[in-house]
């Protein structure tokens, strides 16, 4: 970039040569090549990537010992389009791949928030936080089929998602179960009479 701005300080009158023109459309190409390069250290691209570069360039790298020699010589400047597709599609990916983890990290370390109801049993509390949560998370699964990236997560986000069903269904029993628990119980061992029988 400096050299660029170096070049365009020159006159006029060196502009005008089809050397100046030739360096400059080099220089443009080399950015746009280290831009590619940087982009693929990105955390995003992980093995399927790479394989998917591997076959659309017809290279036989082997990943473990990779150099950015060998990346040079796939001539990244002619299949820039497929190096930024293929980064492109990394990073929308992992996007999608995150959300996924964070569910899953949520709901793996999940405990239920329980109080003493009268010394006598525990019951469940924060039921509004417990299906917002899980509101939450179903909706940003459901949108995501929407992503272009979706594909490569199908079968986790589905799975997910109906752990989440199942999980939704069995609270919903849960809270009317607690619900009705709590007003029997407070009939049964409020009444004198029921409590003789």
């Amino acid at each position: 970039e400096e050299t660029q701005e170096k070049m365009k300080a020159l006159p006029n009158r060196m502009r005008q040569y089809a050397a100046y023109i030739h360096v400059q459309d080099t220089i443009k190409s080399y950015l746009r090549v280290n831009i590619i390069i940087n982009d693929l250290r990105s955390e995003a691209l992980r093995d399927r990537h790479w394989q998917e570069l591997r076959r659309k360039l017809g290279v036989k790298w082997v990943l473990s010992e990779l150099t950015l020699g060998e990346v040079w010589d796939s001539d990244v400047r002619k299949h820039e389009v497929i190096y930024k597709d293929i980064i492109n599609r990394a990073q929308g990916e992992l996007a999608l791949e995150e959300f996924l983890k964070q569910v899953k990290e949520y709901w793996s370390s999940f405990e239920l928030e329980l109080v003493n109801y009268q010394n006598k049993c525990m019951l469940i509390k924060g039921w509004d936080d417990l299906f917002n949560k899980l509101t939450e998370h179903l909706n940003s699964i459901s949108s995501m089929k929407a992503s272009p990236f979706y594909k490569v997560f199908e079968e986790n986000a589905n799975s997910w998602e109906d752990k989440l069903n199942r999980i939704r269904n069995l609270f919903d029993v849960w809270i009317d179960v607690q619900r009705r628990w709590i007003y029997l119980e407070g009939i049964f061992s409020g009444s004198a009479d029921i409590a003789a029988l």
